[in-house]
């Protein structure tokens, strides 16, 4: 037995995920059945939820790397067997 299910979407967020799942070889009702059915495998959403991914945690860091490494002020330590302290300091 199936059943109908309506729910407003942004249109854009809409199209882009309908080529998506295009190019997967889906429609849009066996991607949802895909994530409904992993969502009832799991007992939950398959993914985590935060404010930042840790993909964008890693672009900061690499901006803040970048940022620093362009810094001719930068504190800088080039002996290895000292690279412990100057992190911690």
């Amino acid at each position: 037995m199936t059943t109908t299910l309506t729910m407003r979407i942004d249109s854009d967020l809409k199209d882009e995920a309908n080529d998506l799942f295009e190019d997967l070889g889906l429609n849009m009702t066996t991607a949802f059945t895909c994530f409904l059915k992993k969502c009832v495998d799991i007992g939950g959403i398959p993914f985590t939820l935060a404010r930042k991914s840790k993909h964008d945690m890693l672009l900061d860091c690499l901006h803040e790397a970048e940022e620093v490494a362009r810094d001719p002020n930068s504190p800088t330590c080039t002996d290895p067997d000292k690279l412990e302290e100057f992190m911690l300091s």
